[in-house]
């Protein structure tokens, strides 16, 4: 891959409280060649934007309140497209995802002619928790009801669109339903979707956040408030 694709290449980290992992994140991320790295500080009570802000080619901006993993990753997108990004790839901050996957995401899109790919945990072997199995199956589900569209992986963190699928995205949720709220705008706009996989690794902390059995229920709440 050349050095020209992965320069067109933004890397959008939404993180809050995350102090422990975020440099760990970004310096792995570097590692794989990617220089432009947008972390979004969701209104941490720790120095998680403080320690992104070291790294000199690291992009931090800040909501100065929580607004939600949705809303941070957005105003990440936006940014990303005014700096003239081609190609997004969105990373969680706690250190679940595996940055070596970004190159395979790149590939993918770019070579296949996709508009997102997204990283799916279930298409390998990985040690996922009974419970984020139960949740993400109730939430393919969901998804599928929605949005016409069955994934294998709804909920999942990690993804790669393109310029073109970025400048028309609209996320209004700021919950953990972004998600599905992309996959739902993927569907009308009629774009190039395809899963790969991906590795995950869950720890005590990543357990800890995330969607459980509430934000689960108040996500299908906000989500079939339409209907």
């Amino acid at each position: 891959m050349t050095d020209f694709i992965k320069d067109k290449t933004f890397i959008v980290i939404p993180a809050k409280d995350e102090s422990k992992y975020i440099s760990h994140v970004i310096s792995r991320t570097l590692k794989q060649g990617y220089n432009n790295i947008v972390v979004v500080d969701d209104g941490s009570k720790d120095n998680t934007g403080d320690l992104a802000a070291k790294f000199d080619t690291v992009h931090v901006l800040r909501h100065w309140v929580n607004l939600g993993p949705g809303a941070s990753t957005y105003t990440g997108i936006r940014y990303a497209v005014e700096q003239g990004a081609e190609r997004i790839v969105t990373l969680d901050a706690d250190n679940q995802h595996d940055p070596t996957d970004i190159n395979r995401l790149v590939e993918t899109i770019y070579n296949g002619g996709y508009d997102m790919v997204l990283g799916s945990r279930f298409l390998k072997a990985n040690k996922i928790p009974r419970s984020r199995v139960f949740y993400n199956k109730v939430g393919n589900w969901i998804s599928y009801f929605i949005t016409g569209m069955y994934l294998s992986d709804s909920q999942s963190g990690v993804k790669i669109i393109n310029r073109k699928f970025a400048k028309i995205l609209n996320i209004r949720h700021n919950g953990f339903e972004f998600c599905i709220e992309i996959i739902k705008q993927a569907k009308i706009a009629d774009i190039k979707v395809k899963e790969i996989p991906v590795n995950v690794r869950y720890s005590r902390e990543t357990m800890k956040k995330g969607q459980n059995l509430l934000t689960g229920f108040n996500m299908v709440a906000r989500l079939l408030k339409p209907f």
